[in-house]
């Protein structure tokens, strides 16, 4: 696994921040997660509160790149409406 380092990464401007680094991170999580339940599972608890704390580690330098995107409210509004056949009421 990966070792990211989240304090240097939180000096960088997040509009420098790859989307690849970002995906790493995500998938990093995922093996993390799964390390975790092995680790629980074989009745390891101190083991996994390690990887407990690297997990929360990357989400909060992951939540603090979306944090400091812009907000925008109207995102939303551009999305296209979902396709489907919908009752026409009559």
């Amino acid at each position: 696994m990966q070792t990211p380092q989240p304090a240097a990464a939180t000096s960088a401007a997040p509009a420098s921040i790859p989307t690849e680094t970002i995906q790493q991170y995500l998938e990093d999580n995922s093996r993390l997660i799964e390390t975790i339940l092995q680790q629980l599972n074989s009745g390891k608890p101190q083991v996994a509160t390690t990887y407990q704390q690297r997990l929360q580690q990357n989400l909060m330098w992951l939540a603090a790149i979306a944090d400091a995107q812009p907000h925008n409210p109207t995102a939303h509004l551009a999305q296209p409406a979902p396709t489907g056949n919908f009752p026409d009421g009559a």
